[in-house]
């Protein structure tokens, strides 16, 4: 893989990131709680989720993207269903642990393609900032189907690219 499509995808994996960890934001907080708790719950899931995927040995970039995207509209499904019950802040934990694994594992990936630490984390960076941006102007006009649709365009389109990278 060349150094280009190295860089391309860690920005739009950062992109994925920034809106899929908004996206579980914004949809707990409006179904669930909007309280330091619920926020604190997705950060530290989202950070154990993330730790256990630096030691996760086999898990690909389509795997990853699949169990955070299948994940993330697992838990859309039950708190949209089942809003304020109390079994949706445990479940949903689950479902944002599982969601970070790609985040650890992802730059253990990078290393292993020899791309350099800095030059990941400035790629993966500048992606997260986009996707702060697109998350917040796209969620402030679209609204809720915003969170229905776009983690789902994101993932596809990471999905597709690791597709492109494999020799035919």
């Amino acid at each position: 893989m060349t150094k280009i499509k190295l860089s391309l995808t860690a920005f739009f994996t950062g992109w994925f990131f920034a809106v899929l960890q908004f996206s579980f934001l914004m949809l707990l907080q409006i179904n669930i709680s909007s309280a330091y708790l619920t926020y604190m719950v997705i950060t530290l899931s989202w950070m154990i989720g993330t730790v256990a995927g630096l030691w996760i040995p086999r898990l690909s970039m389509p795997l990853g993207v699949g169990l955070g995207t299948v994940s993330y509209y697992i838990v859309y499904t039950l708190v949209s269903y089942n809003p304020f019950s109390p079994i949706t802040l445990p479940v949903a934990s689950a479902g944002v642990a599982i969601a970070g694994l790609w985040a650890g594992h992802f730059f253990v990936t990078m290393l292993d393609k020899s791309m350099t630490t800095d030059s990941i984390f400035f790629h993966e960076n500048n992606g997260f900032i986009v996707g702060l941006v697109t998350f917040f102007a796209g969620f402030t006009q679209i609204g809720r189907p915003f969170l229905l649709y776009v983690p789902l365009i994101l993932a596809v389109g990471l999905f597709l690219s690791s597709r492109a990278e494999k020799p035919s």
